[in-house]
């Protein structure tokens, strides 16, 4: 890199608020449409990448939208979407 270039930092979006920031400033959830979603708090896993705000408010509306029938369908978790809801919810610290 030529010196005095700003690196690019790769910019993503809240699902449930729609804050825009660098990665590193997210909540990562990793997985695949019908193999199941899982937390990745590191941002390491394989697999498709669903952002949240590391804020609890955000975190709990996200497990609670998922949830419901068209929460889960929104993300193509099927039944996997209650289980994820379940590891948020303990993650953060309480329902």
């Amino acid at each position: 890199m030529a010196p005095g270039r700003k690196r690019h930092r790769p910019q993503r979006s809240c699902v449930q608020c729609g804050a825009k920031r660098d990665k590193e400033g997210f909540f990562r959830i990793a997985g695949r449409p019908g193999q199941g979603f899982e937390p990745d708090p590191g941002g390491r896993r394989p697999g498709r990448g669903i952002y949240l705000c590391r804020e609890a408010g955000c975190i709990g509306d996200f497990a609670r939208r998922v949830r419901t029938p068209k929460g889960a369908r929104r993300f193509r978790m099927g039944a996997s979407a209650v289980l994820l809801a379940d590891r948020l919810e303990a993650w953060r610290g309480g329902p």
